[in-house]
């Protein structure tokens, strides 16, 4: 497998550990742009009507991009879903909680080889499906 493909893998892995931090972020600014959004409603003006427009397009622009992020999250957490305990704590400790391979092997009382084997083992088989 070429190693520009594997990097590939390897994105996605840091993605998804990201992603859980990005979901949060962006629902957090939806609804202070909601919040935002329903504070001028109550406001009395006779043409505001391009600034709702901004408002929604800002709130759809926020919205995609949420669904974006979680629909690459759920790609890969339904491939990770399907390993054994261990190996989905050795892919969080890394990924999710930003470990490096040698605090992840001490934690789970493993090899660092074996760390090595079941990233490329989830790397493989993000590739299989993308």
């Amino acid at each position: 497998m070429n190693k520009e493909k594997r990097k590939q893998g390897e994105k996605y892995l840091k993605n998804w550990g990201q992603s859980i931090i990005d979901i949060e972020r962006i629902q957090n600014d939806i609804n202070k742009a909601k919040r935002e959004n329903d504070v001028f409603n109550n406001i009395q003006i006779k043409d505001k009507s391009d600034i709702i427009n901004i408002y929604n397009e800002v709130l759809d622009e926020k919205l995609k991009n949420l669904k974006q992020v979680i629909c690459d999250y759920k790609f890969v957490d339904d491939i990770i879903t399907d390993l054994e305990e261990y190996q989905k704590d050795i892919i969080k400790y890394r990924y999710i909680y930003k470990n490096s391979w040698q605090a992840v092997a001490l934690k789970a009382h493993i090899s660092l080889r074996q760390c090595f084997n079941i990233k490329n083992l989830v790397i493989n088989k993000i590739l299989e499906h993308i």
